[in-house]
Order: C-alpha cells, then sequence, then structure tokens
C-alpha cells in the first residue's frame, strides 16, 4: 500500500487482474459500511459462488455502477447486478435494459468539469499550438497543423483491435478525400491515444493511405498524462470529433467533446445515439439489405460496426458547412451542462444520504404503526 499525494493506493495481486482479490485488503484496512465499483461486471470479480452454487457479492453492500456497451444487455451482466446491493445505471439505455430483466436501477451519469471543458476562446492559437506539440503518424511523409486547416480529432483507448473503430474512421477518411480531392490539402487528423497498443494506429493510417495528413499524443505525453485542460485546447482546435466505436457504457471523451462545443460524428447505437442525438452526426450500421451488420462478441449480444461510407458524407457535411458545425456545437455545448460534476454528484451524495437514513437508529415513537 502506497501513500501518493494523500491517496492510498493499493497493489493488484499477481493473478488478479480485475481487482477482486485486492479488494479484500482494503475491507480489511477500512471496514467500509459500502462498496462502490465501476467494472464491467459481467466479469464477475465482485461475485463468488458458494459451494451450493449459490453466488454472492464479496461485500455485502456492494454498489455497482453498470457499463452497458452491448445490445442487447449481456445475461452475463444481468447475473451479476442481481447479486449488488444497489445498481447504478450511467445512462439511459442501461436502465431500460436492466428493467426488461426485472432489475430496478437509480439512473446517475457520468459527467464532465463544463467550466474546464468550455469552447475556445481562441482556435486559430490551439491549431498552432496542436501542430507544434503533436508527432507524425509518419516521419518521412508528413503535414503540419496551422490555423486555416480543417482539423478532425479522435481520441479513445486503443486497449482491443476493435471497439474504438480507428480503422473503420481511417477508412471513412480516404472515402472523404476521394469523394472531395481538395480536402486532402485542407484536412488535418488529430488522434488522442496510444499508438501501438493494441492496433499500430500508424500502420493501419499507412496502409490506408492517410497516415500523412494525422498527427496524434506522443508516447511521453500520454505516459505522463494530458491534464484537462490540455484536453481542452485539443477539443478546442478541432472543427469536428470524430468517434465510430463498435461499443461504449458511456464514451466520456463524446461528452468532452460537446462540453467544448464540438460538433460530433459518432455511431448511431446504444448511448452513443443517446448523448449524440441532435448535437452531430449519428453514422448507422452497415446493412446487407434488410440485415444489419453487428459484430457478436463472446458475451453473446452485439457491438456495432459503424457505415465507413455515411461517415464520409458526414465529414462531407460538416467539411463544407461550417454554420451546421457551429449549430450543432451549440447544441452539444447546451445539452452537456446538465452533466457538470456539480450536478451529477449531488446525485451520488443523494443516494448516499438515502441509505444513512435508511440505516440509522429509528425512535420507538416513529416506529410505532
Amino acid at each position: 500500500m502506497l501513500g501518493l499525494n494523500d491517496i492510498l493506493t493499493y497493489p493488484v495481486l499477481p493473478g488478479d487482474d480485475h481487482g477482486g482479490h485486492t479488494a479484500r485488503l482494503i475491507f480489511a484496512n477500512w471496514r467500509p459500511d459500502i462498496f462502490v465499483t465501476l467494472y464491467d461486471c459481467w466479469m464477475g470479480a465482485y461475485t463468488e459462488q458458494h459451494p451450493d452454487g449459490v453466488a454472492a457479492p464479496i461485500h455485502p453492500h456492494w454498489i455497482v455502477q453498470v457499463m452497458a456497451d452491448h445490445e442487447p444487455i449481456p445475461e452475463a451482466t444481468v447475473h451479476q447486478v442481481r447479486e449488488a446491493f444497489r445498481v447504478i445505471s450511467p445512462s439511459r439505455y442501461c436502465q431500460n435494459e436492466l428493467a426488461r430483466y426485472g432489475v430496478d436501477s437509480e439512473y446517475i451519469p457520468l459527467g464532465v468539469d463544463t467550466n474546464m471543458f468550455k469552447p475556445t476562446d481562441n482556435q486559430k492559437a490551439d491549431k498552432n499550438a496542436l501542430g507544434k506539440r503533436s508527432v507524425p503518424l509518419n516521419n518521412a511523409s508528413q503535414l503540419p497543423i496551422d490555423e486555416d486547416n480543417f482539423v478532425i480529432v479522435m481520441n479513445g483507448a486503443n486497449k482491443d483491435p476493435y471497439r474504438k473503430g480507428f480503422t473503420r474512421m481511417f477508412l471513412a477518411l480516404q472515402l472523404f478525400f476521394d469523394a472531395c480531392p481538395e480536402a486532402r490539402q485542407k484536412t488535418r487528423v488529430y488522434i488522442h491515444s496510444w499508438m501501438k497498443q493494441a492496433r499500430d494506429l500508424p500502420h493501419g493510417a499507412h496502409v490506408l493511405g492517410v497516415d500523412q495528413y494525422c498527427r496524434g499524443t506522443s508516447d511521453y505525453h500520454n505516459l505522463c498524462g494530458v491534464p484537462d485542460e490540455g484536453m481542452a485546447h485539443i477539443y478546442g482546435a478541432a472543427d469536428v470529433f470524430l468517434h465510430l466505436s463498435e461499443g461504449g457504457g458511456f464514451e466520456i471523451p463524446l461528452l468532452e467533446a460537446m462540453s467544448c462545443g464540438l460538433p460530433v460524428i459518432c455511431t448511431d447505437f446504444i448511448v452513443m445515439r443517446e448523448l449524440g442525438a441532435g448535437h452531430g452526426w449519428l453514422i448507422p450500421p452497415i446493412r446487407e439489405g434488410k440485415a444489419v451488420s453487428k459484430y457478436i462478441t463472446p458475451l453473446d449480444a452485439a457491438q456495432c460496426i459503424a457505415n465507413e461510407e455515411k461517415a464520409c458524407d458526414a465529414l462531407l457535411d460538416a467539411y463544407h458547412h461550417p454554420e451546421k458545425r457551429a449549430s450543432f456545437g451549440k447544441a452539444g455545448r447546451e445539452f452537456a451542462l446538465q452533466y457538470d460534476w456539480g450536478i451529477v454528484n449531488r446525485k451520488w451524495i443523494e443516494l448516499f444520504e438515502s441509505i444513512r437514513d435508511e440505516w440509522a437508529y429509528k425512535p420507538l415513537a416513529d416506529r410505532k404503526l
């Protein structure tokens, strides 16, 4: 256990990749009344199976915040959350899916600091700074970012080969440049992600012929961490935010971008639809006749494969219509204000206070029927 900046940090025990056994160290030290997790609860780290086959939580008052990133919600997720003391849904989609299985949950979304993530005062300066502080995907053939460029920003964790849809977005860029050759000289792409984690993003961009237009965050800055203020300037430099994720339990970058007044292009799927509708362009899945192409994961539920041709159409629309971008950006900012930490945190406080009140001693007079 290490004390870092007045925060006690616990190690992950060997072989305990998902933290279930490590959590018991915390219980022993803190003896918590409640145990809150934000976790892919279908993995089962915080429940255990008794010899009689009955599942039970590792803490009697487990509050689980559920990330529902499939359609429908996987049965494995429902099986786990049934054991929780309280269930928190960060999206209306998740709340409705759980209700189909008879599981009650309270809606408390994730949030952002809207005072930090806000529309920029000087987009040209942000674009120039972005060009100087980024690294090219192709050192041999690179183009700078300057104040006159049309800038597309991507932000997503490159942790598995498919989910964040980077290759799908490169395909959409390829189609965009083919459809509008003049955009090749005016457009730049900024990618905030680990470049060679699950996918080799520079290689994928190179194979699809778009790497010379792309720059991104250096591994050094990713390792040190880009502060919220720096992220706000990244969004401020952009003209549009492109996010063709195949699935996501909430997708905080979408909310950050909208809070900065940035129009979004995102997949028309579960919570991305919930956040992006009316604030940008929703990209439907690929269709073959009446069939919809979806990726069925090992959880036996679907994630969405966005249509890169429709994404190309959205990029063309955004490129040629700055007034439409501005309208979407304004609507997105107004929408994001309801997710400010000051509002979201009050919902958590109300939840905790309701539990304290439920457990509080009641005088005999109050307990009489």
